[in-house]
């Protein structure tokens, strides 16, 4: 089959097309065929070497872990789903792709924060075992695995990975009935405003870079978008808007500025989830301590232990 490799190297360098041998699918496995691919912010992240990640990972690499595609074989083991089924894979990794017993993460669900996942060097898209959507075939576990609905479009399927990133953003930082900032309006921002809303935000507050992110904002709901495409000053009119700050700030960026601005428009005692991937910055954390925040970083979408079931199982 084709796939697009990368051998470390940082942009423009690193990436080939080759024919490479189609993968096999070993016990409760299925082979998927492709459909769609998405690039992550985080895929875009490790090939500018911005994050440290690719240290980590066996090379070369086939990238690709927001996945539409059709399962073409199915091994042994696996019930409940048929070749030609159009599914969406749940990319994170964890012991049962490595068929070893759980690990303390593990047995909670937490399967993104997997004491073993090093040994299999990421989850899709990130190791040589499964693959990537970056290829005509990939492998998944069954219980990654999900069925998309007919009314569901594969173009809409394909965000189902960033969304569920936003479902378990809003479990880690509760919105419900809070005044939340979002800081970034890419992807992940705006999933995290429809998520917000969903769980019951009381008002919602969007700083954007670019003028037509606002007018996504604008159009999935926000209450109060900012744009500094605009000429506006997003964290000095949130601050200004709300005259204490919000309770609950989310950056979906993940730079020195954004996070610094985080710490600005939070209220006293309030909370801050870092969704945006930053591998160091210089932050004046004064700000930080004298109004007592807390911050919370996040990874994946493992099982929200409030509902029973997984951000991706959502999405």
């Amino acid at each position: 089959m084709k796939a697009l490799l990368w051998d470390g190297k940082p942009l423009p360098e690193g990436f080939y097309l080759d024919d490479v041998e189609k993968p096999v699918p070993k016990k409760d496995c299925v082979l998927v065929k492709t459909k769609l691919c998405g690039i992550c912010g985080s895929d875009m992240g490790i090939i500018t070497g911005k994050m440290a990640l690719a240290d980590f990972m066996a090379k070369p690499l086939t990238f690709g872990h927001e996945v539409v595609g059709i399962i073409d074989e199915i091994g042994n083991g696996v019930e409940g789903f048929k070749v030609g089924d159009r599914v969406v894979v749940d990319g994170a990794a964890g012991c049962v792709e490595l068929g070893l017993e759980p690990c303390d993460m593990c047995r909670l669900g937490r399967y993104s924060l997997c004491y073993n996942q090093a040994m299999l060097g990421g989850g899709l898209g990130y190791n040589q075992v499964n693959g990537g959507g970056f290829a005509e075939y990939f492998l998944a576990h069954k219980s990654k695995v999900y069925k998309i609905p007919n009314i569901v479009s594969d173009e809409d399927a394909v965000l189902t990975e960033p969304l569920a990133v936003g479902i378990h953003s809003c479990f880690v930082g509760n919105p419900a009935s809070k005044k939340v900032a979002i800081i970034g309006a890419g992807a992940i921002g705006l999933q995290i405003l429809q998520a917000s809303k969903v769980m019951g935000a009381l008002e919602i507050f969007v700083s954007t870079e670019f003028e037509y992110q606002a007018k996504l904002a604008e159009e999935l709901g926000a209450d109060n978008v900012y744009c500094l495409e605009r000429g506006e000053t997003p964290a000095t009119e949130i601050t200004m808007a709300t005259g204490k700050g919000v309770d609950l700030t989310y950056d979906a960026v993940g730079s020195a500025q954004t996070l610094q601005d985080a710490i600005n428009i939070t209220k006293p005692r309030g909370e801050i989830v870092f969704v945006g991937l930053m591998r160091e910055a210089k932050i004046d954390f004064l700000m930080f301590s004298v109004k007592e925040l807390k911050i919370y970083g996040v990874n994946g979408y493992p099982l929200e232990p409030q509902v029973a079931r997984t951000p991706f199982d959502i999405a």
